[in-house]
């Protein structure tokens, strides 16, 4: 009963529960209002119930759950996740993920990792990931070969000057000296699709997805708590969102270019 409770309070009472209940609430006393904001809480319901926001980035994840890598890249990109400077661990969780995902690979196949991004105020996702690194585990790091140029072998190499994924697909093409480059990209699943739309933009054409930080849990069926409010399922539908329009804007690049 206190479990039930807990989950109605947290559903109802938090957001985004919190203003599905207050715009149906307005909806019941506001008379010549009803109709707008029963539709904006029915709107803003449908978004917050992972029903309808797992469907929506499924959309952008599912392509890139099962993938297969080549043998012969000449390096693993690894796109920027964001981080924190003065946490004990820089990365945000996404990049973290991201980055050890990469790292696992480049050392399979002993080829380089390119960690690409500039950060916020001169703190960059190379820098980033050396600093968490270190503190998860010191020795490791320390014999851990790193470089600012490209050459071949397991290596990390940073990139430092990237400020999106246009930049971050142009200026990695620019460190490798081959004219048609063979790469594996590491990014966030519901990310993969844009960031391989903005790579071919850049002219890079033999890519290949290795994604990670998958949001939608393989099940089958609904339960009944997936009908409740959610942030997190909110959160799947935002980044659905926040893809849709990305890649929106990626095409109408191309057609200015």
């Amino acid at each position: 009963m206190i479990y039930l409770l807990s989950k109605l309070f947290t559903a109802l009472l938090l957001p985004p529960g919190l203003f599905i209940t207050v715009l149906a609430l307005l909806a019941l006393y506001i008379k010549r209002a009803r109709r707008i904001l029963g539709v904006a809480a029915l709107f803003l319901y449908a978004l917050s119930i992972h029903p309808v926001a797992d469907r929506l980035l499924a959309h952008y994840e599912e392509p890139f759950r099962h993938t297969t890598l080549p043998a012969d890249a000449d390096a693993v990109v690894v796109l920027g996740g964001g981080n924190i400077r003065g946490n004990p661990i820089p990365l945000t969780d996404e990049a973290l993920k991201r980055s050890l995902y990469g790292l696992s690979i480049a050392k399979e196949h002993d080829i380089p990792l390119i960690v690409s991004g500039s950060g916020e105020e001169g703190y960059n996702e190379f820098q980033g990931l050396v600093d968490s690194l270190e503190r998860l585990d010191p020795l490791l790091c320390a014999d851990l070969p790193i470089s600012h140029t490209y050459a071949p072998g397991f290596r990390i190499i940073g990139e430092t000057e990237s400020a999106d994924t246009y930049e971050n697909a142009r200026l990695t093409q620019q460190m490798i000296p081959k004219e048609r480059p063979t790469l594996i990209i590491v990014t966030s699943a519901y990310h993969m699709k844009r960031a391989l739309m903005l790579f071919r933009l850049a002219g890079i054409e033999d890519i290949h997805p290795a994604a990670v930080n998958f949001y939608v849990e393989e099940k089958s069926g609904i339960e009944a708590r997936d009908l409740l409010p959610s942030i997190w399922a909110f959160l799947n539908s935002y980044r659905a969102l926040h893809e849709f329009f990305g890649i929106v804007k990626v095409e109408a690049r191309k057609l200015l270019k």
